[in-house]
């Protein structure tokens, strides 16, 4: 007969079973993938992390490496997110909202979890900064106020752009502008129910954007979801400006919803009319004259979605459909847009950008720097790494 197990023995083995378990799920790695890259069989495997066996040292040193942690990382009474999160009663913890999903996604087990992992993460980034030596700030005008209507939504993309060094410059670089701007755009690891987090923290006037890792490639995507989270902050940071001052239905009159606000701030953002219309003008283009190649060549210029700009230019009576009038509905292309969605899937995109992702390149630059400054703490610098590690965050190296 084998050696009967203390309780202390059996709680160590459920929760390095369990640790494997939820380090598995979020990086989608499957049990017979995992088992393959450490040489075991499922079987064993699966009996690991339901914690009816305690790993080999060997085995938990290859299940650690193939998982980007550390061998103590397996052990921890608690995981670093968690144990993170029930610190972060403060008010000058960063808040990161819950992301946009329909019903049957919401209050999924993977949602949730993300959710956690990502706020510990924008703590971690900010704890990186003070690592640095470097005051949290952020040029982001968080602090106007604006009304939730469709003018306050293109008055806010004005200050936005004005306050990144955009203007009325045409460019597909926001992301690197909103970095710049002192915002962490972060490429994380996250279930495929998890397209984007975002987050914020008052204090600094920081924005968090969380980028599903597998939508790294999908440019235009990436540029469309980050200015729509942004337009969700700033939605929900007026909200709650407001939240105390009695607004009677005349107040009400023409506000926008969250979602539909955070679409409105993005077209703005990332289209401006004024822009739109000098290119327009430039080109000597009238309404009806637009082609398909034009379309595609415009929209690599803006760096947005192919239905994006169609929308835009028919929505400023910059283009016009044969078939339908002005305000019908229907925009120049738009059945070829969908005809390629049809085929393609949801959100394809017709000629996407080539461009190179870099990404958490902030991130990235700010861990570099802990490490070679003498005024880094190493067990402090050492803990938020662990934290980006076990939070999927993968570092440019």
């Amino acid at each position: 007969m084998g050696k009967r197990k203390t309780f202390e023995e059996r709680d160590v083995a459920i929760r390095v079973g369990s640790r494997i378990r939820k380090l598995r799920e979020i990086q989608h790695v499957t049990q017979t993938k995992l088992a393959e890259e450490i040489g075991i069989r499922a079987g064993p495997l699966g009996w690991i992390e339901k914690g009816k066996h305690l790993p080999s040292g060997r085995v938990l040193y290859r299940i650690a490496r193939q998982l980007n942690v550390k061998i103590d990382d397996l052990f921890q009474e608690q995981d670093v997110w968690e144990s993170m999160h029930a610190k972060d009663t403060d008010m000058r913890a960063p808040l990161l909202m819950p992301p946009v999903c329909d019903t049957t996604t919401a209050l999924t087990e993977a949602v949730k979890s993300s959710h956690i992992i990502c706020q510990a993460a924008a703590k971690a980034a900010l704890e990186i900064e003070g690592l640095c030596g470097v005051t949290p700030s952020s040029e982001l005008p968080l602090h106007i106020p604006f009304e939730l209507t469709d003018a306050g939504a293109e008055y806010m993309a004005g200050l936005v752009r004005q306050s990144i060094g955009a203007a009325f410059a045409i460019t597909n670089d926001y992301i690197d502008l909103l970095e710049e701007a002192g915002a962490f755009v972060v490429f994380a690891d996250m279930p495929h129910e998890c397209a984007t987090f975002c987050g914020y923290d008052l204090y600094s006037s920081k924005v968090f954007f969380f980028i599903n890792f597998s939508h790294r490639k999908r440019m235009e995507w990436n540029l469309y979801r980050t200015a729509f989270e942004l337009g969700r902050v700033l939605w929900n940071v007026q909200t709650k400006r407001a939240s105390g001052a009695a607004t009677g239905a005349k107040d009400r009159i023409g506000e926008l919803d969250e979602n539909g606000f955070a679409q409105r701030f993005a077209a703005y953002f990332l289209l401006p009319s004024a822009a739109l219309r000098k290119t327009v003008g430039q080109l000597g283009l009238a309404p009806e004259s637009w082609s398909w190649e034009l379309l595609m060549l415009v929209k690599k210029r803006y760096g947005v979605a192919a239905r994006l700009l169609a929308e835009r230019l028919h929505e400023l009576g910059l283009s016009r459909c044969e078939k339908r009038g002005r305000g019908t509905g229907a925009y120049c292309f738009k059945g070829e847009i969908d005809a390629f969605e049809a085929e393609n899937g949801i959100g394809a995109e017709p000629e996407p950008l080539r461009k190179q992702v870099m990404m958490n390149l902030r991130l990235s630059e700010l861990v570099q720097v802990a490490e070679r400054s003498a005024a880094a703490k190493p067990k402090e610098l050492a803990a938020v790494k662990r934290i980006l590690r076990q939070s999927g965050i993968r570092l440019e190296a």
